[in-house]
């Protein structure tokens, strides 16, 4: 049995639905006008600036603590530590042997009292620097300034070995 067709129908048969065309994949079912993505931007602009800062910061850290004069700084900065404090046993420790052989702590406990170092004094370390060649021994110097009170004193430091090892010192009145 046959239907008679409607005005409204063509025989060509069923249809197929319409594709859609390239835009209207790009926005998705809802399709519209773009999303505002502003906030998005400075999102990632603010967070990688943030990396990048962590970066530099990073970077110049490893520079200031673990370049080669930092090291000779450190040991200099403690060597006079001890010497002011009177603690010349673990001063005298950190010579090499030439110098212990040359310095004993009797003469350095008697060169101190005479410049009449106590305490208070406090050293300002204003240049360290590593020495090191390839195939040689690690060496280094520091110079600086010892401030007991209103008196103040130059003060050098030589440095040899790995460990470091105090093989010259220098402190004199200014």
């Amino acid at each position: 049995m046959t239907f008679p067709s409607l005005p409204n129908q063509s025989h060509a048969g069923p249809s197929r639905p319409r594709q859609p065309t390239q835009q209207e994949l790009w926005n998705g079912p809802g399709g519209g006008a773009p999303r505002d993505r502003r906030w998005l931007w400075i999102g990632l602009g603010v967070g990688g600036g943030a990396v990048a800062l962590a970066v530099a910061a990073a970077v110049v850290l490893a520079l200031v603590v673990f370049s080669p004069g930092a090291g000779v700084k450190r040991a200099s900065e403690q060597m006079s530590e001890d010497l002011a404090a009177g603690r010349l046993d673990a001063a005298h420790a950190q010579f090499t042997p030439a110098l212990k052989h040359n310095l004993s702590v009797t003469d350095l406990r008697s060169r101190l009292t005479e410049l009449a170092l106590d305490g208070s004094c406090s050293a300002d370390i204003q240049q360290a620097e590593s020495l090191a060649r390839p195939g040689q021994r690690p060496r280094g110097t520091a110079s600086g300034v010892l401030v007991c009170g209103s008196r103040a004193f130059d003060l050098s430091y030589v440095w040899e070995g790995d460990p470091l090892l105090l093989d010259g010192i220098k402190i004199q009145p200014r």
